[in-house]
């Protein structure tokens, strides 16, 4: 089987403005396992696209995760976004992603 992605997110924390500000971030094996995730900014999962890696996210499924959509990012009014489809609104759209922002940012 061909490696799914690169990366997976699997959660992320916002803000107050309801924006994207880390994700969870899990290394893919060759054998589409993943490793633990790492929480990561939003800019550095922007730079490892912008470097030609693929990243998609996975949600929980009981009793399996399940691969999700492929991630990009869109640069709207000088800001860079995580986007998986695109549509017309100027914030970060990974909806289906775990919401960790109860578990602290530091």
């Amino acid at each position: 089987m061909a490696k799914l992605a690169n990366y997976f997110i699997s959660g992320v924390w916002k803000d107050s403005n309801d924006n994207i500000t880390h994700v969870l971030l899990h290394m893919v094996n060759d054998d589409n396992s993943f490793q633990y995730g790492v929480k990561t900014t939003e800019s550095v999962a922007i730079n490892l696209i912008k470097q030609r890696n693929t990243i998609k996210t996975i949600t929980w499924g009981y009793p399996n995760w399940q691969i999700g959509a492929s991630v990009t990012y869109v640069n709207s009014n000088n800001r860079e976004y995580l986007r998986t489809v695109a549509n017309a609104t100027q914030k970060d759209n990974l909806d289906n992603a775990i919401n960790m922002s109860s578990i602290r940012r530091d």
